[in-house]
């Protein structure tokens, strides 16, 4: 039976909001409460002097103007002044702080997102381009330190202005004041509102800027074959179809959010009507003086401001909380876990046996099926098929990256399935045809294959691989930066440091896929020659449709649409087998001598 999915209600929705912010500033505020004292110090100091500020127009009203004391105007100034300048100070202060504080939380969460999809098997990441990933990463972690911020300090500044400019009110006219307290839930209500419509359009926001930067990214990073096929205007096409979807999302959420400030100011409008004629009745018929409800009326228009900055917050910050909660499911996924001990392969032999493996990659039909081999210790063995075969999927699962179906998989009789993965990868290095290289040197790229490895033992297979026959001319050797990807070396000069990459790593497998596509005959003669020698007791695959690379090969593993047809040696192959021969275009000894009859009858 299918599973139904719950639906939350808006109720559900809000509370789910409630805890989720909850757990972020728990997480948070702890660690950082040095910065959050001072930052709490300078909110007090801010909401303090608007008060101040208000009040000072009563003694403005009242013993400048109304009684006429020049002696006091030169002390009200003062005030004025004094007050104006502590208000600047700490506002400027509460402003870097909270920077501070934004950018530390951001930058925390974005490290524990990346650091869990980097925990991520590579099923997590099939489907879905690079930039869709890292637009999470940085949407998410933006989110917590937005949210954080927002709370803690832009909020929480707000509502203690506001509490100190209501003392003010209370203080000069509790009656007036009950009737600006009836605003409050209709204020309430309205942020209310106004909340679930913006939870309601920026939950997919993230995955419209993903897609965005996807579309961005792989038209950049395909340049060379968008300007070969005249996808130009294919690729700014789908580009503007992307921020358009992105901009309609973004202007639903900027017309909802926009709403709370026309709403507020229409009713602190009604409001100050109302205050001023009662202020007027009150003054003429009762003998009030005017700077009382000066004092009044300026404390409320400032506390219409950070009034309608904290629903305009709250309102916006719903957004952000979408995403939060989203980045929180993510980090809870559980870790994977493995029933009973795990084993190790620090003692094992290099044979590698597979038994009645299938596999199938989701939504997909059968990619392997029924496989059954195993190698000797030590054995070179070519992986040899039409496009398609399943080459690439068998040597996926020999590192791990996906379970097989069915079947087991075995290196030196032990199940890689009880294996822990990094304990597994430890002992297999891979070389792809199209080798990644990080933007770095190239010494730091070959001592990616073993960061325990000495320089020493970096140099040496830097040598193995014939690295060194190039960077020996280049001005900083080893040390010469191979930019985003290695784009400043050639395609051959890549695989020879992704070979002297695996070469430094004392692998138990060695996994040649294409690697040495790129390298002229030569070259890949004297470093496979090299690198075989310096593998003999390890188990090397040669993924291949090259028929140069079977001469150093001891075994042919032939598969065709997911089944191994063959297992054998080259030779055997070539005289048996049909269809291994029309792959590389060969011709068994038989098929020799009846061309040799043909050619002959025909003379």
């Amino acid at each position: 039976m299918a599973k139904k999915t719950k639906i939350k209600t808006e109720s559900e929705l809000e509370v789910g909001s409630f805890f989720t912010a909850y757990r972020l500033m728990r997480e948070s505020l702890p660690s950082r409460w040095k910065l959050y004292a001072l930052s709490l110090l300078c909110m007090i100091s801010v909401a303090v002097f608007t008060a101040l500020l208000a009040y000072s127009t009563k003694l403005i009203v009242n013993d400048v103007f109304s009684d006429g004391q020049a002696s006091k105007a030169y002390l009200v100034a003062l005030l004025v002044v004094g007050v104006s300048i502590g208000k600047g100070i700490s506002g400027y202060s509460n402003s870097v702080v909270a920077m501070i504080f934004s950018r530390s939380i951001t930058a925390e969460y974005m490290r524990r997102v990346f650091a869990k999809y980097m925990g991520n098997e590579v099923p997590f990441f099939s489907g879905k381009h690079a930039a869709q990933h890292m637009a999470r990463v940085l949407i998410y972690g933006r989110a917590a330190g937005s949210v954080v911020t927002d709370i803690s300090n832009r909020i929480l500044t707000d509502a203690l202005t506001l509490i100190g400019l209501v003392a003010v009110m209370v203080f000069q006219d509790p009656l007036m004041s009950l009737v600006g307290a009836i605003l409050f839930p209709i204020v309430l209500l309205l942020v209310s509102y106004l909340t679930r419509r913006v939870r309601a359009v920026a939950s997919a926001e993230s995955e419209m800027q993903g897609a965005l930067q996807s579309v961005g990214t792989e038209a950049i990073e395909g340049i060379k074959t968008v300007k070969s096929y005249g996808l130009e205007e294919k690729s700014v096409t789908k580009f503007v179809e992307a921020v358009q979807m992105l901009e309609q999302r973004l202007l639903k959420i900027a017309r909802t959010s926009a709403l709370t400030m026309p709403l507020m100011e229409i009713i602190g409008g009604i409001t100050i009507g109302l205050f001023v004629i009662y202020a007027s009745w009150q003054t003429l018929e009762h003998g009030r003086s005017p700077g009382e409800f000066t004092a009044f009326i300026t404390a409320f228009l400032l506390a219409y401001q950070p009034g309608e900055r904290i629903s305009k917050s709250i309102v916006s910050m719903q957004r952000q909380l979408t995403h939060v909660e989203t980045m929180y499911q993510i980090l809870d996924e559980p870790e994977p876990t493995h029933e009973g001990e795990l084993e190790v392969l620090t003692d094992a032999t290099s044979d590698l046996e597979f038994r009645d493996v299938s596999f199938k990659y989701k939504k997909s039909k059968q990619v392997l099926k029924n496989i059954s081999f195993k190698t000797k210790p030590g054995e070179r063995i070519a992986i040899v098929g039409p496009s398609g075969a399943g080459k690439t999927t068998l040597i996926d699962l020999v590192q791990g990256f996906y379970p097989p179906t069915s079947g087991e998989i075995l290196i030196g009789g032990k199940n890689v399935s009880s294996v822990a993965k990094n304990q597994l990868r430890s002992h297999i290095a891979l070389i792809s045809q199209d080798v990644f290289l990080f933007n770095g040197t190239i010494r730091e790229n070959i001592a990616d294959g073993n960061p325990n490895a000495t320089p020493e033992e970096v140099e040496a297979a830097a040598a193995r691989a014939a690295v060194t026959t190039f960077t020996d001319s280049m001005r900083h050797g080893l040390d010469t930066p191979v930019g985003p990807n290695g784009a400043a070396l050639s395609g051959g000069q890549k695989q020879r440091v992704g070979i002297a990459r695996a070469l430094v790593k004392d692998a138990l497998i060695y996994i040649y896929d294409e690697a040495t596509s790129a390298l002229d005959g030569d070259n890949e003669r004297m470093i496979m020659g090299s690198a075989i020698d310096y593998a003999k007791d390890s188990t090397v695959l040669f993924v291949t449709h090259r028929p140069s690379t079977l001469k150093w090969v001891e075994r042919v593993l032939y598969l065709n649409e997911g089944r191994l047809v063959a297992f054998d040696t080259h030779d055997n192959l070539v005289e048996t087998n049909e269809a291994y021969r029309s792959l590389f275009n060969m011709h068994s000894e038989e098929d020799l001598e009846r061309l040799a009859l043909e050619e002959a009858e025909l003379l």
